[in-house]
This record gives structure tokens, C-alpha cells and sequence, in this order.
């Protein structure tokens, strides 16, 4: 049997074509089953601090070294495929401290991070400790005293850096220095009823605060004695005492966060739930963190 020619060479070049799209069709499929590497990957902090290139030690905040303040800051950082961060926010810490250690961990730099052979970008943590000197800060204030000794500022503040390094007898003797310099150094009291109250020295310390409140000092400090006040009472057991206490606190300064949690708590103790949940809806419209504190205790009442 003979077929003519040119029905031959149609039907030899349609499968010609076929075979010749076939590999474009099976690369096609191929592409397809074959998963897209990710845009961003996710690190833990030790293996992404481990791939840093450069690191930024942040700078002691003032405001945190006065009043004491130390501790961990946690900053999640998000970095692009050079290996520079363009993104962080602090996700942890005291935030007196938040504002430096996001600050320098903008300045670090890593390694790039390869996936499939694509740089991708990063997402991870960093953490920050900072931690006062206290032997250094004493020995500088040491130092300043002695070209002025008469200067009730650098007794006091002698005071609260040798407190907080718990020499207590030593810096009691300075903030009883203090406040021969300058009977009306509020501050001297509040570190005084602080002292006292670190050391179990409830009846001593409630003195200390209300001698700082018989001066008629600001709001402020009217907040922080009169909370150091309730909080000697609670220590002791005298809880309607206490109460009062942490009401002036909250009168001196409405937006108090310490006065309207303690003020939950004690109302929680002394069985008025009704007053502890007003207190708990007061911190939670303000965003306070404490609100969180604070409803767990109501809870776990309940």
C-alpha cells in the first residue's frame, strides 16, 4: 500500500513537533512541582548573633543609670539580604533601656544568608544586658565628694549608688549626711524609706516617707512616698493603713500605674473584688502591662 508524499510529510512533521515540544512541556511541569525557596527565614538569637559581622554595644541610657536601672533587652531585628538590619523594635526590657539597645542594634551587620543558593532576608533576636558598675560609680562619686563635701547632692547621691550596691550602713550614714546639709532634700527621703524597707525596716521607713511628705513636695514624689508608705503597711499587716496609702498615691498622680495596681491588689485582699476589677479596667484602658499582673491575680481569686 503507498500513501501519497505530501500526506507523508504532514503527518511525519506533526510528530515531529511533538517530540520537540515535549522537553519544554516536561521543564514546565518540572518548574512547577519544584517549591519557590522562602523570601525570609526566621533565626534563634544564638545562631543569629553567632553570624554577626559587626556588633554595637549601646550607650548607658542617663535617665536609666540615675535611677538605678539594669537588666536584659530583647530587640527582634530584620535583615536584608546584605546582611544589614532595616527594621528592629525592642520586644522586651525595662523602658528606660528599650530606646539604646534598639539604637545599636540598627548598627549591627551579619552574614548573608544563603537558602537554595538565593540570599534571603532574616528575622531574628537580639539581646542587650546592661549592667551598672557600681564600684566604678562610687569610687567617681567619692571623688566629686571630696572636692565638695558640703554638698547635700553628692552625699545623696553617694547614698543611692551605695544602696543599691547594698552597703546599707554606709550609705545610711550619707543620706543622714544629706539631710543635715539640707533638711528639705525630699529625694534623700524617699532613698531613705527605700533603705529602710530593703533592710525590714517597715516602722522606720513609713517615718522616713512621711517626713518627705510633711515638706510638701510635687506630685511626683508625693506618688513614689506615699506608695513607699502602703507598701511598709502591707508589710506589716496593715492593710486598711496601706489602702489609704496607695489612694494618695493615686490623688497625687492619677495616672499612676504602681498606685492603681497596689490599690487593685489590696482591694483583691481585703475581699472587694468589685473595687479590684475597677482598678484592673483603669490600667488596661491606660495600657498599662500591669493590668496583666493585675488580672491574673483576679483570676487565679476567682
Amino acid at each position: 500500500m503507498s500513501y501519497p508524499t505530501r500526506s507523508l510529510r504532514v503527518l511525519f512533521t506533526a510528530i515531529a513537533i511533538g517530540f520537540s515540544a515535549m522537553p519544554t512541556a516536561f521543564a514546565q511541569h518540572e518548574s512547577q512541582d519544584k517549591p519557590e525557596p522562602p523570601k525570609i527565614i526566621r533565626k534563634s538569637g544564638g545562631v543569629l548573633q553567632g553570624s554577626a559581622t559587626k556588633r554595637v554595644e549601646p550607650r548607658y541610657p542617663p535617665l536609666a543609670k540615675a535611677a538605678r536601672v539594669s537588666g536584659s533587652v530583647v530587640v527582634e531585628v530584620t535583615i536584608d539580604e546584605e546582611g544589614n538590619v532595616f527594621a528592629a523594635r525592642a520586644i522586651s526590657g525595662h523602658p528606660l533601656l528599650k530606646d539604646a539597645a534598639v539604637a545599636a542594634a540598627r548598627e549591627w551587620t551579619f552574614a548573608q544568608t544563603m537558602l537554595t543558593g538565593v540570599t534571603v532576608k532574616v528575622i531574628g533576636t537580639i539581646t542587650f544586658n546592661f549592667n551598672l558598675d557600681y564600684k566604678r560609680e562610687i569610687k567617681s562619686a567619692r571623688r566629686e565628694l571630696a572636692a565638695k563635701p558640703n554638698s547635700a547632692q553628692l552625699h545623696y547621691e553617694l547614698a543611692d549608688l551605695l544602696r543599691s550596691d547594698r552597703q546599707y550602713d554606709e550609705s545610711l550614714a550619707e543620706y543622714h549626711q544629706a539631710l543635715a546639709l539640707d533638711p528639705r532634700h525630699v529625694e534623700a527621703f524617699i532613698g531613705l524609706a527605700t533603705l529602710y524597707q530593703a533592710t525590714g525596716h517597715f516602722d522606720e521607713s513609713i517615718d522616713a516617707a512621711k517626713r518627705g511628705l510633711e515638706l510638701g513636695p510635687a506630685p511626683g514624689h508625693a506618688e513614689m512616698l506615699n506608695l513607699l508608705v502602703g507598701e511598709s503597711y502591707l508589710k506589716l499587716e496593715r492593710n486598711q493603713e496601706a489602702l489609704e496609702a496607695f489612694k494618695q498615691a493615686v490623688a497625687a498622680k492619677s495616672d499612676s500605674v504602681a498606685g492603681h495596681y497596689q490599690l487593685g491588689l489590696i482591694y483583691l485582699k481585703l475581699g472587694d473584688k468589685q473595687s479590684a476589677y475597677a482598678e484592673y479596667s483603669i490600667l488596661k484602658d491606660m495600657g498599662a502591662q500591669m493590668a496583666e499582673a493585675l488580672n491574673r491575680a483576679l483570676e487565679k481569686d476567682n
